[in-house]
């Protein structure tokens, strides 16, 4: 957070943006069921797309929530649990699921929503191509390394 904040000030001077730090968390064993059949969705049998879960199965003083953004295409919706750890804009829990669902919305590659915000998304797919440029790197030092021990 403090480094987050200093890169504002190095931006502009005095520039202090309220800042709001989510955590989204795909993996987990937390599945999501309608009560009545008849609000099923699909063959099957999916919650609808935008089903938010705030109360009963999440922590008791914690601010967090289960969303099932996506329409499941096969097999059972896994809802994305997210877990709100700073706000200073202080949201009100109903526009940040708000927010969160709408960002699912804009994920350029897919004409749906998607199982976590577009950004949430974004960042992961720069991360996963970035380990391939650090491990390529890490050969090519090792190798010049190798190379320039043995030869005379």
């Amino acid at each position: 957070l403090r480094a987050v904040r200093e890169a504002c000030v190095k931006l502009e001077l005095g520039y202090q943006p309220g800042i709001t730090f989510i955590v989204v968390q795909k993996r987990h064993h937390t599945r999501l069921f309608c009560a009545d059949k008849k609000d099923q969705m699909g063959k099957s049998g999916n919650i609808p797309a935008g089903t938010t879960v705030d109360q009963i199965i999440t922590h008791p003083t914690e601010f967090d929530f289960y969303l099932c953004s996506h329409a499941g295409i096969q097999g059972t919706s896994r809802p994305s649990h997210y877990h709100v750890l700073w706000d200073d804009n202080r949201f009100s829990a109903d526009d940040i699921q708000n927010l969160t669902y709408q960002l699912c919305h804009t994920y350029v590659r897919c004409t749906r929503s998607v199982s976590i915000p577009a950004p949430a998304y974004y960042a992961h797919l720069v991360a996963f191509r970035a380990r391939y440029h650090l491990v390529e790197k890490e050969i090519d030092r090792l190798v010049f390394h190798a190379l320039t021990n043995h030869c005379p």
